[in-house]
């Protein structure tokens, strides 16, 4: 699908703690959230429990994000192929709601509740003008507390625990921005640690207490109750999440997926904000037309799309293009070579559709090599370019090049390099690494050793009293060769870098 430079810029960006994606509605935040993801995929799930979650805000949006995910899978497939990678499917999509019901779930199972019903809009009303007069009992000259306004107190309650100010402290001084009210219907203001507030705050408490003691839950408690049974998970985390629409997502709705959220060094969480649509005045996001992202807890990267993509016609094209067998994908793949033994370096391209065929550009023109003219090289599971990483041995895929650019060469393989301690040699995350099969090496070479069965990409450094594997990055520090199971696999002999 064609992407706009902004879409590229975002999908092969650094991942960040947070980041959001604003624009329009149409403007193509999800299938470049999408490309994203499968970037994601190949490049920052390093590790066997790594995995991606994809919330969808409705039923109706899983099946539109599966189709273009399956899209765009079989369109960068190619890009991606590495013999590193495993057929285990990392990217899932869920509705937050159905996640969010499944914590409910085991939070009534461990503290053995009734069978809660969510409760109905004219219960809440029932319950709420009974609970107004318990107190203004106990503040029988404040003149909220009319049944008139039960309305007005349903709602503030609702964000009073969307907001989990669960506290009266927190109630008291928060901030209460976007709450209007027609005339008779409430107070056009609630004051800080005012008597209002302390009022509306045992109301709440008062509210709770009926609704348990007839076995009731609210939407919001759901939420709440979810939140806690998810902050004492240790496992089915994510290593990446995006967010399909989060315009209106309550702070508790975003704790709780902060809740499902395994960080690491290279972990991402990505909201995708809708700004032209109507947001309810619970949501925690946006404010009017500003993006809150307070609530993260820290900055997040922000990135804007502001022109109008045409994601259906992509897609229904790419569907067409798909069910061709007869298909020329039409784009070609660009790499540089860099030969690390001769210090040169060529440009080349492959189709998508025949990668064994490959075009040379050099100083003579271009030159088609195929068949006898290629050496087909096999591609393995990653190889990490930072903490060391578990190869796979089951071979991926293939890689050609001209068989002169590796005269002499025997036994050779490729591995895709996932990390960047590397790049003070030119060896960035996502190149591939021409591996020369040797258990020996010379001091200063670019080396593949196994450590205790996973593998690292380092340079040798052999000093009078102790082997060091030397990182090319300074904020990595040196691996010390201690081990009797530590053993070369091979040699770096050549890069291939992805252009496109």
């Amino acid at each position: 699908m064609e992407l706009t430079l902004e879409q590229q810029k975002m999908i092969h960006s650094k991942p960040s703690r947070y980041s959001t994606i604003r624009g329009n509605q149409g403007s193509g935040k999800t299938i470049a959230s999408i490309y994203r993801s499968l970037y994601l995929k190949n490049n920052y799930c390093l590790y066997e429990e790594d995995k991606i979650l994809m919330l969808a805000s409705k039923n109706e949006d899983i099946n539109y994000i599966e189709d273009i995910y399956n899209i765009v899978e079989e369109e960068t497939r190619l890009e991606y192929l590495t013999l590193f990678s495993n057929s285990e499917r990392k990217f899932h999509v869920l509705t937050l709601e159905s996640i969010i019901h499944r914590y409910f779930l085991e939070y009534k199972n461990k503290y053995k509740l009734k069978n809660e019903s969510i409760i109905g809009n004219d219960k809440k009303n029932s319950i709420i003008k009974n609970c107004i007069l318990d107190i203004k009992n106990i503040y029988p000259r404040l003149r909220i507390l009319n049944t008139d306004y039960a309305e007005f107190f349903i709602e503030e309650i609702k964000w009073i625990k969307s907001c989990n100010h669960l506290k009266d402290d927190s109630y008291l001084q928060a901030n209460r921005t976007g709450r209007k009210c027609e005339k008779g219907q409430g107070p056009q203001r609630i004051n800080k640690n005012s008597t209002a507030r302390k009022a509306i705050f045992q109301l709440m408490l008062r509210y709770n207490e009926k609704l348990k003691a007839e076995n009731l839950v609210d939407n919001e408690d759901i939420n709440i109750y979810a939140l806690q049974m998810a902050q004492t998970f240790k496992i089915d985390k994510y290593c990446h999440i995006i967010v399909h629409k989060s315009s209106n997502l309550t702070k508790v709705q975003v704790d709780f997926i902060n809740a499902l959220f395994n960080e690491k060094s290279y972990s991402s969480m990505m909201f995708l904000v809708d700004m032209d649509m109507i947001h309810n005045t619970n949501s925690w996001m946006v404010k009017g037309k500003r993006v809150n992202t307070s609530p993260l807890g820290e900055k997040a990267k922000a990135h804007s799309f502001k022109n109008k993509h045409k994601t259906q016609e992509a897609l229904q094209k790419k569907q067409v293009n798909i069910c061709s067998e007869n298909l020329d994908i039409n784009s070609l793949e660009n790499f540089r070579f860099c030969d690390l033994r001769h210090s040169r370096s060529y440009e080349f391209m492959r189709d998508y559709s025949r990668i064994s065929d490959i075009l040379v550009n050099d100083e003579k023109g271009d030159y088609e090599y195929i068949n006898e003219e290629l050496l087909e090289l096999p591609v393995y599971s990653d190889i990490a370019a930072g903490e060391p990483i578990l190869i796979n041995s089951e071979m991926e895929g293939k890689f050609y090049l001209p068989k002169y650019w590796l005269k002499g060469v025997k036994n050779a393989f490729i591995l895709k390099v996932k990390g960047d301690s590397m790049i003070g040699a030119n060896i960035n995350n996502g190149d591939y690494v021409i591996i020369r099969q040797e258990h020996a090496a010379n001091n200063k070479d670019i080396v593949a050793v196994d450590i205790g069965g996973n593998a690292t990409l380092k340079r040798l450094s052999i000093e009078k009293d102790r082997v060091l594997l030397m990182p090319e990055n300074e904020k990595y520090k040196p691996i010390v060769i201690d081990s009797e199971d530590t053993y070369i696999i091979g040699t770096a002999i050549g890069i291939i870098k992805h252009k496109n």
